[in-house]
């Protein structure tokens, strides 16, 4: 399923990132990330075609049987017709198609619920896998985003204490001049 391949890729994506030096951490291209779940979003829609696609099946298989239940009805009659010569065979003949009708009825309403239970089993367990998928994906988007989250405070509070230091440094230095100065 092309979902898979996504989830694939994403994972591609988050192991080829770049590293933190000293941490378990990577950076990530949130515009990479972003644009794979919007794909993976899209695939869903795949897997309920393929649903969709096996209603479809079960559309020719009810008409299939339909086909069969006329041609075997029309056979009966053709056979009732030959047989008319004869009241005692007229009425076997009656009463074989009427046997084979409700037989063909049987046999197609058979296949017509197996098709539905069928069709809405795969729709089910479409819906079911695409539903989880989602969930799944969106999960591992946000794990990933709060990971991100943390890694850029991490690296602000740094930048801010370098910064820090940096004004710190300067401030002594331009005090030492002024005392310099001042003596």
């Amino acid at each position: 399923m092309e979902i898979l391949t996504k989830i694939d890729q994403l994972e591609t994506i988050i192991s080829s990132s770049n590293r933190v030096p000293a941490t378990r951490k990577g950076l990530v291209d949130i515009d990479r990330l972003l644009d794979m779940i919007d794909q993976m979003r899209e695939s869903v829609p795949d897997d309920i075609q393929e649903a969709e696609s096996l209603l479809e099946r079960r559309e020719v298989v009810f008409n299939q049987a339909l086909q069969d239940a006329r041609r075997i009805k029309a056979s009966a009659e053709m056979d009732s017709r030959n047989r008319v010569e004869n009241a005692e065979i007229t009425k076997e003949a009656n009463v074989k198609s009427e046997e084979i009708l409700a037989e063909a009825k049987q046999r197609a309403d058979a296949l017509l619920q197996d098709a539905q239970r069928k069709a809405h089993a795969v729709m089910q367990d479409a819906q079911n896998f695409s539903e989880g998928r989602v969930r799944e994906s969106n999960e591992y988007a946000r794990q990933t985003l709060l990971g991100l989250e943390q890694q850029l405070s991490t690296m602000v509070a740094t930048v801010r204490r370098g910064l820090d230091a940096m004004n710190t440094a300067e401030q002594a230095g331009e005090q030492r001049e002024v005392a310099a100065v001042a003596s």
